[in-house]
């Protein structure tokens, strides 16, 4: 007979057992969340792998389910090995496509794989039609390993990863910005046997539609040393960039994939604010200096110029004044073009001789002209680098003013912020031509240059021209509120210009198309300049050795002074890295055209002197005071 005090004890056992069962099943529930990476971990078998592979539509940032990312992606890579050491032939899942073949280190030739993401990796031979989706493995790879093995076994996976964080990066995963294309991975693998620096790399060929404009391809392979949880990175791969595919070369084996990145995400931007707003601070303050030289030069005395041939003259003589051409310019050479018909020039006197005879003058000896500082306010060319350095001031004050507001303007007062800031960069623009226009009558065309009131002219195009465009673009309301967008379409810079996408026309008009023509007309002269200078210094060679530094000087700084440092805008499109190289560059153009105004009018004892705009020729080292 049980007494009560033995069903007491046998009760509280039931309770202790009944309690230790609901622990024990607690502990047997926290882990069965598939995606914490804990209970298939090592595990290969198909139920397995698709049961883990749901993890890369449920791991995402907006879900509720909770991932452990690093040790989910270290399953994936673990299962290369798998393969390589346990399992010949082909895995043929919907997202994982994978075959394991032996392969001899002896081999004749390089070995060629199909990649057809529908299908499961194949070899193909060089005689068949190449697939679009390829992978080439050179056979040094495998001679390389001769000394320690006669065979290798070879792993090739296709992994669908999905629209979730797996695989994704920290960046890619945070941003949200960047993309792998068409959520693809591809995993090459010797098991063991680690591969690395190649000495002729590996190609793979991910084929594709044209990017959109604002979009980029890299090549890229997962390094699980970077970051807590691993990121892709590019060290050791290149891209090779067409139409309709992208080549990537790497130097090792691993798993790879092509991101699409946007051109100009947060974080280039953001540099890109950061170049620009140095560069365009330096440039002001020696644009300042520049206007502040000009401005100094004392216009109490008459404008001196000793002009001395090595053949013609002993010594110096005051040069005459010449008849008015291109605004009553004094220069020398601008005296030698005018010459009046039927007139012999002296041998001391600015031309020299007549265009017919000036060659071979220039030719033997070579003129030196030395600018005093006392005046050459009655120039013209001086006058044209002063009102390009003068716009591209007011363009860059414009600029920081545009870019550097905290909140958010008001329609009005955005509308003329983006209105003053399209006015100065047409002022650039124009100006720059103006340089180029200047350039071409003083060294192209030399006869029949004459211009009552030239540089007035010059100023009512110069800043009057961009004045009319201004006011018909404004009158169209085409002013506004203007963001550049992500892949995502989310805001990476706000500014007042055109306004977003209701003035594309009026944008593409009068700044691309603007732009388009005083590019072309700059680039024009500036190659008919060229090649006057370096074809006359080919004439002298027999005198001259060496290369001619001082013709490529010349023609560096007029390039600062006719654009050239925009023209790198025309190679933005090919990549992130020519985005900084334009920005750098075109940000510093005020001290680039300091530097060459300097050196012009400031010009040592022994200096050849050089002359904006002016062809002395026969120096073949001027182009930019006249």
């Amino acid at each position: 007979m049980v007494t009560p005090g033995a069903l007491r004890v046998l009760f509280l056992l039931l309770l202790l057992l009944w309690a230790s069962g609901m622990e024990n099943s607690t502990i047997l529930e926290q882990p069965r969340n598939v995606c914490l990476g804990l209970i298939n971990e090592g595990n290969y078998k198909s139920f397995h792998l698709e049961n883990t592979a749901g993890c890369f539509t449920k791991c995402r940032q907006s879900g509720n389910e909770p991932c452990d990312l690093k040790n989910l992606q270290r399953y994936w890579l673990k299962y290369e090995f798998h393969l390589v050491e346990n399992q010949m032939g082909i895995v043929n899942m919907s997202f994982l496509k994978a075959v394991v073949q032996s392969v001899s280190t002896n081999i004749s030739e390089d070995l060629l794989f199909s990649l057809t993401p529908s299908q499961v990796p194949r070899p193909v031979t060089e005689e068949e039609h190449e697939p679009p989706d390829r992978v080439r493995l050179p056979r040094s790879l495998f001679e390389s390993l001769q000394d320690s093995r006669s065979v290798v076994r070879l792993a090739i996976t296709l992994l669908d990863i999905g629209p979730g964080n797996l695989f994704k990066g920290p960046e890619l995963s945070l941003e949200d910005s960047s993309s792998v294309l068409n959520n693809r991975v591809v995993g090459l693998s010797l098991g063991n046997i680690s591969v690395s620096k190649l000495a002729e790399p590996l190609e793979i060929t991910f084929s594709h539609q044209r990017p959109p404009s604002n979009m980029t391809f890299s090549c890229v392979f997962w390094d699980v040393t970077k970051g807590s949880t691993g990121d892709w990175s590019s060290t050791g791969c290149s891209t090779e960039l067409s139409a309709k595919r992208t080549v990537c070369r790497c130097d090792h084996l691993t798993f790879f994939a092509l991101l699409l990145r946007p051109i100009l995400d947060r974080a280039t931007v953001q540099a890109l604010i950061r170049i620009s707003q140095a560069g365009c601070g330096a440039s002001m303050i020696f644009l300042a200096f520049t206007v502040l030289l000009y401005a100094a030069l004392s216009p109490q005395q008459p404008h001196s110029l000793c002009l001395r041939a090595s053949r013609e003259c002993e010594r110096c003589h005051p040069c005459p004044q010449p008849s008015p051409r291109l605004g009553h310019s004094p220069h020398p050479q601008q005296a030698e073009h005018d010459l009046p018909a039927g007139r012999t020039a002296g041998p001391c006197e600015p031309g020299l001789e007549r265009q017919k005879e000036s060659s071979s003058t220039l030719e033997g000896g070579p003129w030196r002209l030395r600018f005093y500082r006392q005046r050459f306010k009655s120039e013209d060319a001086p006058k044209v680098h002063v009102a390009l350095s003068i716009s591209l001031f007011l363009l860059n004050l414009a600029f920081f003013i545009n870019v550097g507001h905290g909140r958010e303007p008001s329609d009005a007062t955005c509308w003329a912020r983006g209105a003053i800031f399209h006015y100065f960069l047409l002022c650039t623009f124009t100006w720059m031509g103006l340089e180029a226009f200047h350039l071409y009558l003083l060294v192209i065309k030399v006869f029949n240059t004459y211009f009552g009131h030239y540089f007035l002219k010059l100023s009512l195009v110069g800043w009057g021209l961009p004045a009319l465009i201004v006011i018909g673009t404004g009158s169209a309301n085409s002013y506004g509120h203007y963001a550049i967008r992500d892949k995502k379409n989310m805001a990476t810079l706000e500014l007042c210009w055109f306004r977003e996408k209701t003035a594309v026309s009026a944008l593409y008009v009068t700044v691309h198309g603007y732009f388009l023509i005083t590019c072309l007309f700059s680039a024009v002269v500036l190659g008919l300049v060229a090649w006057k200078i370096f074809t006359l210094s080919t004439a002298t060679a027999g005198k001259e050795q060496g290369p001619n530094w001082k013709g490529v000087l010349t023609v560096l700084g007029l390039s600062s002074l006719v654009g050239v440092t925009w023209w790198l805008a025309i190679l933005t499109p090919l990549g992130r890295s020519t985005i900084y190289v334009f920005a750098l560059f075109n940000s510093l153009q005020g001290v680039f055209i300091f530097c060459w105004f300097a050196v012009l009018y400031f010009p040592s004892r022994t200096a050849v002197a050089s002359s904006s705009g002016t062809a002395r020729i026969d120096q073949v080292h001027t182009a930019s005071q006249e």
